[in-house]
């Protein structure tokens, strides 16, 4: 599928601030299952974007505004092609596959604590409901019925937590939104000994009622030894497929936010976030080759 992606975040101060010092995870990742062919960004007021790698390989931009002003436009476009297909569950896998697999030692950062995915006694007892895949187990099915539980159980509520919240507040609340629901789940998989990130993107709807797909989305990946990373994603209970367009992956959210920086001036700010992701039909897809 080829989807076109517009992002467009806007900060409004009640009074003018100055220099302002903003990082942007906003451009879609190329990689084997997706190719960004188009992606631009744009500031107000104007100012010179920088770019460069992160540790995970993210493609992430960089400003600074130094003269004062009183709100702040960034607008992401791109184009992404996807290859991932329906999103089919992948084969079983028994689970000492995961063990023995000779990446597991560059993995310690996916099978450690990081700053939202924290153990917890409220996490062990999730993890004593859900189970524990053992030797022989399917780790896939594991997985899934992980993803499942958190679907059914937890509620998709926009209200009940911030970008601050910690896998032992929303398992104690049972409620959250998607990066909440990748937290969790990406902390019972690394409880588990299974080694877990957390992806950052966007998910198109189409003609079904997908949760998460009017903002930025984020969903869980497992590494599953010889199957490699493999995706799902809670919020919706679903394999990672065409409709999925990825554009960070870090140790939860804090290395992927979207937007993040600081300023000198007002002590508050509002924000709002508008994101827009279209399929781009054959014949359109037929104009721009």
């Amino acid at each position: 599928m080829r989807y076109t992606i517009a992002h467009r975040t806007r900060y409004h101060y009640p009074m003018p601030v100055h220099e302002s010092h903003t990082i942007c995870h906003l451009q879609p990742r190329s990689d084997i299952s997706q190719y960004c062919t188009r992606y631009e960004l744009s500031v107000s007021p104007r100012t010179r974007v920088f770019s460069y790698a992160d540790r995970f390989g993210n493609d992430v931009q960089h400003f600074a505004i130094l003269p004062e002003h009183g709100a702040l436009e960034i607008v992401a476009r791109s184009q992404v092609v996807t290859a991932r297909g329906d999103g089919a569950a992948p084969p079983p896998l028994p689970r000492e596959l995961i063990d023995d697999d000779p990446n597991r030692d560059d993995m310690w950062d996916y099978l450690h604590e990081s700053r939202y995915v924290r153990f917890s006694a409220e996490l062990d007892a999730l993890a004593t409901h859900v189970g524990v895949p053992k030797h022989g187990d399917d780790a896939v099915a594991w997985f899934q019925h992980a993803s499942s539980t958190l679907h059914d159980e937890f509620e998709y509520d926009t209200t009940t937590t911030t970008v601050h919240a910690t896998v032992e507040e929303s398992v104690r609340m049972r409620s959250g939104v998607c990066q909440d629901f990748a937290h969790v789940l990406i902390a019972l998989c690394r409880r588990a000994g299974i080694p877990a990130r957390y992806i950052s993107g966007y998910i198109h709807s189409g003609s079904g009622e997908m949760l998460g797909a009017e903002a930025s989305h984020a969903w869980a990946e497992a590494y599953l030894g010889p199957r490699g990373w493999v995706g799902i994603d809670p919020t919706n209970d679903t394999w990672i497929g065409d409709q999925f367009v990825r554009v960070a992956t870090g140790r939860d959210y804090r290395d992927v936010s979207p937007v993040r920086g600081v300023y000198s001036g007002a002590s508050s700010s509002v924000m709002s976030v508008d994101v827009a992701v279209e399929a781009l039909s054959y014949e359109q897809q037929q104009q721009q080759q």
